[in-house]
């Protein structure tokens, strides 16, 4: 474990000795890269505090000031940010309920969690250290390892969206499209991204999604050089990116067809296919 990490997971350790001194405190998971181990000297405490019941006005703020915190943020309702010896450090009390009710959308409603954000907070309950309570984290994250095959499925048809910029690259060309076109690749490299991670059953918010390439290494089925190729995209000649995108489509096309021969993925325009102009 390098420096930072250590550094970041005893600050962790410090907020949930000082939050237990508070009040009640059923389980305490440090997310992001202090839990993974690959924090750096710009990384931040995510702290997530399990409580039975919400907390009482004041507490966040009562807790900033008994680690002689600054700089204090409201975030949201039970979120704040605060920083410590020049460490930022987030914390949200989040009670059992919300957090349970959270899994069954994401297992049993699936529908509602295919493009929210809480997919993050699934991935993180699965990745998180827990520092405290760990009889209470286990059983939930031994339900947030399931992904279901119904929302395995409803994502990679979501996710399949695709505007085909390799049809339309000739009428482009001349239209003064440059933002737009770029705005089709990033929505189009996201979906990709969305798919691949529904068909290896990997959770996914395109909300804050970092560190591509670890990301990528979670997917046992994906294109070759995939993070590299996905940057590629935006520093491409526009008729290359185009082609690129093309053949990151089909290549993925294939992958899903492999698994789940029965799931239809149309496009509006094969690869290959392109624009003609109109004669009078």
């Amino acid at each position: 474990m390098d420096e930072a990490t250590e550094h970041v997971r005893a600050l962790a350790r410090r907020v949930v000795a000082a939050a237990l001194e508070l009040g009640p405190l059923r389980a305490a998971l440090l997310a992001g890269s202090g839990a993974r181990g690959d924090a750096d000297r710009y990384s931040d405490v995510d702290l997530l505090l399990y409580v039975d019941e919400p907390v009482e006005e004041g507490r966040l703020e009562r807790l900033c000031e008994a680690l002689g915190g600054e700089r204090l943020l409201r975030l949201g309702p039970e979120l704040v940010q605060f920083e410590v010896g020049g460490v930022a450090v987030q914390v949200v009390y989040y009670t059992l309920a919300r957090l349970d009710d959270e899994l069954d959308t994401a297992l049993v409603r699936h529908e509602e969690v295919i493009d929210s954000p809480n997919q993050k907070l699934l991935s993180g309950l699965l990745e998180g250290l827990v520092l405290h309570g760990e009889d209470v984290v286990a059983p939930r994250r031994e339900r947030a390892e399931a992904y279901p095959e119904p929302l395995r499925r409803a994502a990679i048809e979501q996710h399949w969206q695709f505007f085909p910029l390799w049809y339309y690259g000739p009428a482009m060309a001349g239209r003064d499209a440059e933002l737009w076109r770029l705005d089709m690749l990033l929505d189009a490299s996201f979906n990709l991204l969305g798919v691949l991670a529904a068909l290896n059953r990997v959770w996914y918010a395109r909300f804050q999604l970092k560190r591509v390439r670890a990301f990528e290494a979670k997917l046992r089925l994906a294109p070759p050089r995939l993070a590299d190729r996905l940057e590629s995209l935006f520093a491409l000649p526009p008729d290359e990116a185009a082609d690129e995108l093309a053949r990151l489509v089909v290549e993925t096309k294939a992958l899903v067809e492999a698994e789940l021969p029965d799931l239809e993925l149309p496009l509006r325009r094969g690869p290959g296919e392109r624009l003609q102009p109109w004669s009078l």
